[in-house]
């Protein structure tokens, strides 16, 4: 059995050992993670194994390289972004918590100080509305005693008027 290690273009490492059949692969061999055919790279190591000319694997490249810490990372930046942005709304409804607090403390103060203003503008409106109404009850008897004070000096002019014309003695009621 010989020992081969093979190096997926997808990043994936994987070996498995095997009893070469005319210097070759017997079966076909796939890749775990990307299911990508690995038997060619399979047969070149067994050949250069054979052959005595064993190299150290390929480094990997870059993308595959990124694509591999990507994956391994992915899940792992993605609950640290969940946990971020839960914290974040977390903070902002405490802010708004409190938001609506002061709102309402504020509120409850603005009532208790128009109580404060309303409570002697409506006594002294109740009083105003009172002095009008003796206020026009005055003017009412006034105006009765006005017409009967008119009707009596209307009777009086017609008493002068009747006596100059009837004599011409002149009544003075000065």
């Amino acid at each position: 059995m010989i020992p081969v290690k093979i190096f997926c273009a997808c990043g994936q490492k994987y070996a498995f050992e095997v009893e070469p059949v005319n210097g070759a692969m017997p079966v076909a061999v796939n890749c775990p993670v990307c299911n990508r055919d690995g038997t060619e790279s399979a047969n070149q190591v067994l050949a250069k194994i054979l052959k005595g000319k064993t190299q150290p694997l390929p480094p990997p490249s870059v993308n595959t390289l990124l694509n591999a810490v990507e994956s391994s990372l992915a899940p792992h930046l993605i609950e640290a972004l969940k946990d971020a942005v839960v914290q974040e709304l977390a903070a902002q409804r405490r802010e708004l918590l409190a938001g609506q607090q002061a709102a309402a403390a504020e509120l409850t103060e603005l009532a208790r100080r128009l109580e404060a203003v309303q409570t002697p503008m409506f006594e002294r409106l109740r009083a105003y509305e009172e002095r009008i109404a003796e206020l026009e009850k005055d003017l009412a008897s006034q105006s009765k005693e006005n017409r009967e004070l008119l009707k009596m000096k209307i009777g009086m002019l017609r008493e002068k008027l009747e006596a100059e014309r009837t004599g011409g003695r002149s009544v003075n009621f000065n």
